[in-house]
Order: structure tokens, then C-alpha cells, then sequence
């Protein structure tokens, strides 16, 4: 290689990295956080107090399905591991409490996530343009750029995903300690993720060793070995949260819609369907039989079959799980880049047809719109991630932000709020005591203000009518509030809002009557001036 070459080379990546960094840092407070961020950065602020993600602080209660279900009797949070809720913290910790330092961590994982994964995809095969073209389709994922730029887990199992594949890589390339040991600490970091992405992994792991035992007899052995030592680095977790009590929540209804609709999302998503078109051209045109390798190494042929034996272990397992969630399929982004890179690195040689389909498959949808008519489900062309530049560097404002807006001005920060859902972005962008009405249980509440229906709740919920027992002592207040989605900030691709809505709406909450209110404390009246 020439220093003309090795310049150029070093210049392409680092354009990489510096449009990734662009495109995942720019703006990261624009949009106030969304449920489940929330729920992360409110554990998170706990740690910081207790050491522990408590659940509660003496005045909000953060649950989903009710005390003592997703969290234990010591009131620690237990419904999923704490490895987000940690990386949170320790951004409160080092740089305050905002919606940007809730999510810096993810992000700079995001971006690490870029840097070694260019780094293995060339180690695979040595290869500079397919490591280009990985992580170009990496970085230029909407997908994989929603979800890196938000307070929760999903950059962490994409990293955990790059590393498991490292190490079944070493394992095919003969160095087996080494792979045990890759794979057996990625596995268990996914786990302290999410339950749900190991099964898949650990089956597509299991089925692969068994396709390749006549060649690789020693597999079987560094394998259990790896699952041994992944199985003992989870028994901590296993027998304090005792995550089968969560069983209940798995069930295999709309089973087949749930398929359809994943194959539909990781077709304009992930990886067009008619991709799979080019090997199949490729040995029609060059007359070729489907046995041939076509210059592969035994390391990248093995590590390939992994590869496309995950993908539908993965869909069968999240079809079963509760919800449907793209974000379930995260850690599969950097899989279908390796598998877009590779197919036209090895199967299309002249040049522009090879660029332009990178062009095509990086900026625009249009290859997946090339799909079976029944993966497109109204999907229409567009310029994903041209159009997601342009949303991250416009300001946007929510429904959300007009009522958080209200609140500091109207409301004082011991003030309760009564609503039927779980609300944890009011809590916290406002101090507020948020009740969760489908908890109270019959109990005697004494709110300050009730909302018929929450501001960020991801639902689109009716309205809840005023309960009788406080409908005599609470006035209607109307405000105007931005008409957009409840949704628009979640990292779903078809559910995100790009733009702040041009129209407006009536949101109608109640306060309490001044004749009607609690004596206040000392404190409160102190807190309140």
C-alpha cells in the first residue's frame, strides 16, 4: 500500500467518523425524553441518591404494572438489569441532571460502536472498501441513529452485538480461549440489557456449531465453555430479580402479524429484501453452482452462516415476546450491514454499479420499495436519513413541552397531578408528585390537578372523565398545545415526528379549587417563593 493510499484511506474513515459524530451529537437535547427514557434517567437520579435504582422517593412511585411486580420489596427496580440506569448515572454524576446528559453515554457508545465495528469488518475481510461500506450503511441507518441518540439501552446490545461477533470469529480462526472469552462477556452484557436478544443469539449459536462440527471438532467444547461461563456471570441477577416471574407477560398471540410486521420494518429498515437477489444473479449470469464459495475463507463462511442463521432465530423469539417493538431488533443492525457490505463487495465487480447501489441503499428507501408488494405496508420513497439530518437540526416542540411549560409557570413543585398513566417525563422536568390512578386502589387522593390524559403517555388513550369525588372541587383550564404525536420522539422510524406540528390544539386539564386546597406547609409556601 502506497502513503498516497494509506492518506486517502485514513481520510475516508475519519469523514466517517466525523459525519457519524455530527449526525449523533448534534442537538441531543433538542426533544424532551419519552416514556421509557424517562423511566431510565428517574432510576438513574436514584442511583445517584441511593446507590440503587429505588423505585420510589417518598413522593413518585416509578412502575409500569404495579409495586412489588416490576420492582422487589426492597423497592429496587427489578422488571429489567440496570446497565442503562448505571451509564445514566454516572453522566448525572460527572455532568448534571439535563435531557443531554441523559443521553451522552449512549452516544459516545454509539459512536465507539462505529469505530470497532469498521475495525472488524475489515479484520474479517481485510478488506478497506467492504469496511467502508459496512460502516457507511451503519452510520447512515436511521434506525440505528434514532436509538443511539436516546437514553436507554440500544446502543449498548448494538455493541454487544459487534462484540459477540468478534468473538465467534476468533473461535473460527483458531484462536479459541480468546473467542470463549469474547463471546461469554458479550453475551452476558446483552443480558444485563435485555433478556429477550440472548435466546436468539445463544440458539444461532448452537444450531452454527452443529452445522460445522465435522470441521471444527473442537468447537463444542470452548462453546459450553462460553455458555458456562456466560450462565455464571447471570446467576447474580437470576436469583436477585428472579426474572421468571415475568413469564406471565410471554404469550404467542398474533404470532403471524407479528412476523409480517418485522420482515416489513427490517425490509425498510435494515436490509431491502431484493438484495438477496444479487447472489442469485451472480451464479445464474456467471453459471455457477450454489456450493461454490466464491473465494471466501472457512472463518468468514462459517461466520457468515452465524450471521444468517441469527436473523430468523431472532424473529421467531421476538414474535413471541410481549409488544411489538422494533427496537427489539437493534442489535441486528450491524449484522445486516456486514451482510449488505458483503454481497456487493463480493458479487457486483464493476465499480458503478456497486457505488451507486451504495448510494441507493445508504440515503435512499427505494431499494425496499423494490420488495415484495406485501413488505412495503404503505411505507412511500423517501430520503431517510437525509430527512433525519434535517429534523435533529431543527428545533422541536412538542405537546409535551407546552404543558412542562405551563406547570413551572403555573404550578409549585409539591404539587400533586392525577392521571391514568404513568407520566415519568412530568416527573421528571418538573418535580411534580405524578399519581398513577390505575394504582390507587380505592385510596382517598387528594390531587392538585388531574389530567383526563396525559401529555407524553405513547398511546393514543381516551380521555379519562373526572372522578365524582373530586369533580365538585376542580375547575377546567384549556391550553394551547403543539398538535403533535405522543409518540414523536420514539426511536421507531415510523412512529418518529421529524418536525414540530404547524397546528394547534385544545388540552384540557383540571385544578383545584383555591377553596378546596390542602393547608400548605412552611416549606412548601418557602419552596414556592
Amino acid at each position: 500500500m502506497t502513503v498516497q493510499t494509506r492518506h486517502s484511506l485514513i481520510a475516508i474513515y475519519a469523514i466517517v467518523i466525523v459525519f457519524a459524530a455530527a449526525t449523533l451529537f448534534s442537538n441531543l437535547g433538542n426533544r424532551l425524553l419519552w416514556g421509557d427514557e424517562a423511566t431510565t434517567a428517574l432510576l438513574a437520579e436514584s442511583i445517584t441518591k441511593h446507590g440503587l435504582p429505588k423505585v420510589s422517593d417518598g413522593k413518585n412511585l416509578i412502575t409500569y404494572i404495579g409495586t412489588e411486580l416490576d420492582s422487589n420489596k426492597a423497592q429496587v427496580w427489578t422488571w429489567a438489569p440496570w446497565t442503562g440506569e448505571y451509564l445514566a448515572a454516572a453522566s448525572f454524576f460527572l455532568f448534571g441532571k439535563s435531557t443531554a446528559t441523559a443521553r451522552l453515554p449512549f452516544t459516545f457508545v454509539g459512536l465507539f460502536c462505529v469505530i470497532i465495528f469498521a475495525r472488524l469488518v475489515y479484520k474479517i475481510y481485510e478488506s478497506h472498501e467492504t469496511a467502508i461500506m459496512a460502516a457507511l450503511c451503519l452510520v447512515t441507518s436511521e434506525l440505528f441513529i434514532l436509538h443511539v441518540r436516546q437514553c436507554r439501552y440500544y446502543s449498548v446490545v448494538i455493541f454487544a452485538e459487534i462484540w459477540l461477533i468478534l468473538g465467534l470469529y476468533h473461535l473460527f480462526t483458531g484462536r479459541a480461549r480468546r473467542g470463549t472469552i469474547h463471546m461469554s462477556m458479550a453475551l452476558a452484557l446483552m443480558f444485563y440489557c435485555n433478556y429477550i436478544i440472548i435466546i436468539g443469539n445463544i440458539i444461532a449459536i448452537v444450531f452454527t456449531t452443529i452445522l460445522v462440527h465435522e470441521r471444527r471438532k473442537y468447537l463444542w467444547r470452548y462453546i459450553l465453555s462460553g455458555f458456562a461461563a456466560f450462565t455464571l456471570m447471570a446467576a447474580p441477577w437470576i436469583l436477585y430479580a428472579k426474572p421468571w416471574t415475568q413469564a406471565g407477560q410471554v404469550n404467542s398471540r398474533l404470532y403471524i402479524p407479528k412476523l409480517h410486521y418485522y420482515a416489513v420494518e427490517i425490509n425498510f429498515h435494515m436490509f431491502p429484501f431484493v438484495l438477496l437477489l444479487i447472489p442469485v444473479g451472480y451464479f445464474i449470469f456467471k453459471g455457477r453452482s450454489l456450493h461454490i464459495s466464491s473465494g471466501k475463507t472457512p472463518a468468514q463462511r462459517d461466520l457468515e452462516l452465524f450471521l444468517w442463521i441469527l436473523i430468523p432465530c431472532q424473529l421467531v423469539i421476538i414474535s413471541v415476546a410481549p409488544g411489538l417493538f422494533v427496537r427489539y431488533f437493534t442489535h441486528l443492525i450491524p449484522v445486516f450491514c456486514i451482510l449488505q457490505a458483503m454481497l456487493l463487495t463480493r458479487y457486483i465487480r464493476p465499480m458503478l454499479p456497486r457505488y451507486a447501489l451504495v448510494g441507493l441503499l445508504c440515503f435512499t428507501n427505494l431499494l425496499s420499495m423494490l420488495g415484495l408488494y406485501f413488505f412495503q405496508y404503505g411505507h412511500k420513497p423517501a430520503f431517510p436519513v437525509i430527512n433525519l439530518m434535517r429534523s435533529i437540526a431543527t428545533p422541536y416542540t412538542s405537546r409535551l413541552d407546552d404543558v412542562v411549560a405551563f406547570l413551572k409557570k403555573e404550578a409549585a413543585p409539591g404539587e400533586s397531578i392525577l392521571v391514568y398513566d404513568s407520566e415519568f417525563p412530568l416527573i421528571f422536568y418538573t418535580d411534580m408528585q405524578v399519581i398513577d390512578g390505575r394504582f390507587t386502589y380505592g385510596k382517598t387522593v387528594r390531587p392538585d390537578w388531574f389530567f383526563p390524559i396525559g401529555p407524553s403517555c405513547v398511546f393514543d388513550m381516551k380521555p379519562d372523565s373526572i372522578p365524582e369525588d373530586l369533580s365538585n372541587d376542580f375547575t377546567p383550564v384549556e391550553i394551547e398545545v403543539h398538535k403533535t404525536k405522543r409518540s414523536g420522539s420514539i426511536g421507531d422510524p415510523d412512529k418518529y415526528e421529524y418536525f414540530t406540528a404547524t397546528d394547534k390544539e385544545k388540552f384540557v386539564i383540571y385544578k383545584r379549587k383555591p377553596e378546596t386546597r390542602r393547608p400548605r406547609r412552611q416549606s412548601e409556601i418557602l419552596n414556592k417563593h
